[in-house]
């Protein structure tokens, strides 16, 4: 068996805990929309992120900087994520299950290294190409019933696939700066921006938030109100912030290509985080749809060469 190449322990740690973050995002988001409307959810965790972040910032990392510029690749981050990319996955959200928008956002490698591939003439052998297809059998069977028919509102999946295509151009812009700016400043600086961005919708569609009867999660009798800000907090803290840095980091170090394949987790621990909290069964299919994507993954690791910036 040919050895991985490239990337040290700490960065696949550092991509697993960004994909842990991300696929239990999908389950906090499914619960707070039952106490808001998507906007509200957004623009509460972006604000409650970008101020963690400034803390931060103000306290330990005020001698770094941004260049002026590096200001409008980062607008384009912000632009593609959290904007469109936010608008994209909430509203899809709100139509289909939180493990089904996982399976979709899971679909980014494939999109990501045929651009690589045509754009930007990156090398991508067939032991990869082999990877990326195996992995994206393995997602399909976890979201496909026993006569493996797919039972989905394709309006939510039209919003899934906008979230993806502006994660693939997030992903592209980032590979190119993410060298260039220190992770902490980007991010902040990408939620800010992201922030002013969702001002006037938040402003034009915004919504009391509703602390109706807590029924989603099954396990425990906390207040509806404790509910919804327990989960905005960990969407905050740990989807928006903790997820995206940990990711800008692996990305200066071993390129998008590579990072990128590593969101087929998604939906495996989307599948157990709902599970746990929702109560949703985890089939059988499932589970062999997770071993399927954890081997895909690894081959897409091996021996591959990612393409200069």
């Amino acid at each position: 068996m040919k050895k991985l190449e490239g990337a040290s322990f700490g960065i696949y740690t550092l991509l697993i805990a960004s994909m842990i973050f991300w696929g239990t995002s999908y389950v906090f988001t499914k619960i707070v929309l039952n106490f808001a409307n998507p906007v509200t959810i957004i623009f509460t965790r972006l604000l409650i992120s970008s101020l963690l972040l400034w803390l931060f910032i103000l306290i330990f990392y005020r001698k770094s900087s941004v260049k002026r510029g590096d200001l409008k690749y980062l607008f384009l981050l912000a632009f593609f994520e959290p904007f469109i990319y936010f608008i994209g996955e909430t509203y899809g959200l709100e139509r289909v299950s939180s493990v089904v928008a996982s399976l979709i956002i899971s679909t980014i490698p494939v999109f990501t290294a045929i651009i690589m591939c045509v754009c930007f003439k990156a090398k991508i052998t067939w032991l990869n190409l082999l990877g990326i297809f195996i992995s994206f059998i393995g997602v399909v069977l976890m979201i496909v019933n026993k006569n493996m028919q797919l039972d989905v509102d394709w309006g939510g999946l039209l919003f899934l696939l906008v979230a993806v295509l502006s994660a693939v151009a997030y992903g592209l812009v980032l590979n190119k700066i993410s060298s260039r700016v220190h992770p902490i400043w980007l991010i902040a600086m990408q939620n800010t921006i992201g922030l002013i961005l969702f001002l006037p919708l938040w402003l034009l569609l915004r919504e009391d938030i509703v602390y109706q009867s807590n029924t989603v999660l099954f396990f425990t009798n906390i207040s509806p109100m404790m509910c919804f800000w327990l989960c905005i907090v960990i969407l905050a803290l740990f989807s928006s912030t903790l997820a995206f840095l940990f990711y800008s980091m692996a990305v200066s170090k071993i390129g998008i290509a590579r990072s990128s394949v590593f969101t087929n987790f998604i939906p495996i621990f989307t599948a157990i985080t709902a599970f746990f909290l929702l109560g949703e069964k985890l089939s059988l299919m499932k589970i062999v749809g997770m071993l399927i994507v954890i081997v895909g993954v690894i081959l897409t690791q091996m021996n591959h060469k990612e393409a200069k910036n």
